[in-house]
């Protein structure tokens, strides 16, 4: 493996992490702690003044997601109709969201490289400018009438170059501002910060569309969006030392970042397995449960119900990740992942509202918690340098079908209806999971199973408190039988 690079660090951030630096309980220790003692001991992490500002960005740009991802599929159903879709064309919504989901295949990658050569927070104001102009230009289409299938496409292109942008750039930030003993609560607090505005976006979403129309709530999105940027100029992380005199060109920097993802079975196993499931999830649920729910559930308010009730599910999963610690979460994380399958079956089957949000509820949770196992695994077992192109990798690999998803989703829906197309999703999903969990290294890779190698004395990664760098997991050759 080649050697780790310098996490060059203010020394504000340096300072306020010497005020969280006591030892975090272990989750194996003899003597638990009370749920109460270990929520306050996870708050302690609020007392880093700049993991504050990361949360209030996150505050900002997932409600504007919330409002969007109710208010973006209606203004192409309202786009769309005719006397053949009197409630809106639904393989119009699949292209539109295929478009949004699809500049994840180009700029994530180069994302990834961004966040590990320049400063995150920079990659992510660039970002957020970029899905602005999206949501700015969708809402302004509309509000104007000169909305059609083909323009909110390309607004949607830009929305999605922005979330392509931001992801490896946001999930290498926390790690360089907290200690690694805070980090699954710094990751719990930031997801719970996410998944209530997303909620409540959600529901701000349903009321703004069905009051004032999905125009609006867009040019809405792009104003908060602009307004997330504002916490990221406070943040004073400096870019990573490189350790040649010229840097690498940026295929180089990716092959680097590959090796890391292919020689961990469980990482690369459970990242194609979110491939499929979320596919299944976009184009059984997110693509086709607008049109359910316009022509059989009540429309807009019902989705927005279904879609907050998603969040609900993911706020409790958050709290879930502050007080509760696993030994094997890979193992528990892949059985949680079945819990996807549920929505667009329980919709498809035709299950009134309350099921339906239920379902989402339980989805919510069991993501919501994976998700931050998952990134405190990714952060304890990937060096520091190469954190946020394995991130990319992620996001490319999970959702490289999702377009694809998508945009069968809705054409086989008009051809042979929406319930095929619901429940044949979730038998996907549940299919790619169990082929997952047949993997040794998933069920059994622990969370104390931390592989350290010895920093170099003398560096500013030496000095920071909290800082750690890990080596390479060892090579399983295949996903079913490891040794």
């Amino acid at each position: 493996m080649s050697n780790t690079a310098q996490d060059t660090v203010a020394a504000a951030p340096s300072q306020e992490h010497e005020h969280t630096h006591e030892t975090a309980p272990s989750p194996t220790s003899p003597t638990s702690p009370t749920l109460k003692e270990t929520f306050g001991e996870s708050l302690t992490v609020l007392r880093i003044r700049q993991f504050r500002l990361i949360l209030l960005e996150r505050l900002l740009s997932t409600s504007a997601t919330g409002i969007s991802s109710v208010a973006l599929s209606f203004a192409v159903l309202a786009v769309t109709k005719s006397a053949a879709h009197p409630d809106g064309d639904a393989a119009a919504v699949a292209f539109v969201l295929a478009a949004q989901l699809a500049p994840m295949l180009v700029f994530t990658l180069v994302g990834g490289v961004l966040a590990d050569r320049f400063r995150p927070q920079r990659v992510m104001m660039a970002a957020n400018f970029a899905a602005a102009a999206g949501e700015g230009l969708a809402g302004l289409l509309v509000l104007t009438h000169a909305a059609h299938t083909w323009n909110l496409l390309l607004a949607a292109v830009l929305m999605g170059t922005g979330g392509a942008l931001f992801y490896p750039a946001s999930n290498s930030l926390t790690p360089r501002l907290v200690p690694a003993e805070r980090m699954q609560a710094a990751s719990s607090l930031s997801r719970l910060a996410q998944s209530s505005m997303l909620m409540l976006g959600s529901a701000m979403g349903g009321v703004l569309v069905t009051a004032f129309g999905p125009g609006w709530a867009m040019s809405l999105d792009a104003v908060l969006l602009l307004l997330g940027t504002l916490p990221m100029l406070r943040i004073t992380v400096a870019a990573l030392e490189r350790a040649a005199e010229k840097a690498p060109g940026m295929l180089h920097e990716l092959r680097e970042g590959w090796v890391e993802v292919r020689e961990r079975t469980w990482l690369w196993a459970v990242i194609l397995c979110y491939a499929v499931v979320l596919a299944g999830w976009f184009g059984g649920f997110m693509v086709i449960g607008p049109e359910v729910a316009k022509a059989r559930l009540g429309g807009a308010a019902a989705w927005a119900t279904i879609i907050s009730c998603d969040g609900l599910g993911v706020l409790l999963g958050g709290v879930a990740g502050l007080v509760y610690q696993v030994r094997r979460p890979m193992f528990v994380g892949t059985i949680l992942t079945f819990t996807f399958a549920l929505p667009p079956i329980v919709m498809g089957l035709g299950g009134p509202v309350w099921a339906i949000a239920a379902s989402t509820v339980l989805a919510g949770f069991s993501g919501e918690y994976f998700m931050i196992l998952w990134m405190v695994a990714l952060n304890r077992h990937i060096p520091r340098d190469k954190l946020a192109r394995v991130y990319s990798y992620d996001a490319l690999g999970s959702l490289s079908a999702s377009p694809l998803g998508s945009l069968v989703a809705g054409p086989t829906a008009n051809a042979v209806g929406t319930r095929p197309v619901q429940i044949g999703s979730g038998v996907l999903m549940i299919g790619a999971t169990a082929l997952t969990f047949m993997s040794r290294q998933v069920r059994t890779l622990r969370a104390d199973d931390v592989p350290t190698e010895p920093v170099r004395t003398g560096t500013a990664a030496a000095d920071a408190p909290g800082a750690r760098v890990t080596e390479q997991v060892p090579a399983v050759a295949a996903v079913c039988g490891e040794a």
